[in-house]
């Protein structure tokens, strides 16, 4: 496929990931998070991040994926992790079963950094039932190209067709036009102690034919 080619035209569909698919999606979404400003505050070594991420993002597919909704394009170059209502937050039980691999990341005092972070930021979560996309990202050599509009509009689909509305928690302001391209709108801001603002975006689901 040509690099030169977006989405539309290259004919790119977006389905649902399976186990086989783990390093690849973890790849993908490495590469776009890499500057990502949560991430960065919760991995601060630069150097050692290229090699963490990856590892970071592969136990988010693994804990995503029994619900069937994390997904990617046919080539890789954009990845989402959804969790289905009723399922957004991750259970405490999963840190702790998962424990040797977030340490692996993080380490000791950084998983616990990370797991403070977390309950901040979910005790400002929605708890009306929605669909949450955790993550999605597109490889920065296809960014611009459309694949994430792709890969974001399957599941979109899906939650409208069950009347569920949508929730994301946006990192990067210049994010915040794309998100609302797709009908979510910023519902407030999440200052997080100590490192960078996120901003909560909730979208109806919308009436389909």
């Amino acid at each position: 496929m040509s690099e030169t080619l977006t989405a539309r035209e290259s004919a790119v569909a977006a389905r649902a990931a399976t186990w086989a698919d783990a390093d690849a999606v973890a790849d993908t979404l490495a590469k776009a998070f890499f500057d990502d400003p949560l991430i960065c505050f919760l991995l601060r070594d630069e150097a050692s991040r290229p090699v963490k991420m990856p590892k970071l993002f592969k136990v988010l597919f693994k804990l995503g994926l029994p619900y069937g909704a994390c997904d990617t394009t046919s080539g890789f170059e954009s990845v989402a992790l959804w969790r289905p209502p009723g399922a957004w937050e991750i259970p405490f039980h999963q840190y702790i079963t998962n424990g040797a691999a977030f340490i692996d990341v993080f380490g000791v005092g950084g998983g616990l950094q990370v797991m403070k972070t977390m309950d901040f930021i979910e005790k400002r979560h929605p708890h009306e039932p929605h669909w949450y996309l955790q993550a999605i990202g597109t490889d920065p050599a296809r960014q611009g190209k459309g694949y994430g509009g792709v890969v974001m509009r399957r599941q979109l689909a899906l939650a409208d067709a069950a009347g569920m509305p949508a929730y994301l928690e946006s990192s990067k302001d210049a994010n915040i036009p794309i998100y609302k391209s797709f009908g979510f709108e910023v519902t407030g801001e999440i200052a997080i102690p100590g490192g960078p603002t996120l901003w909560p975006m909730w979208r109806p689901a919308r009436a389909t034919d």
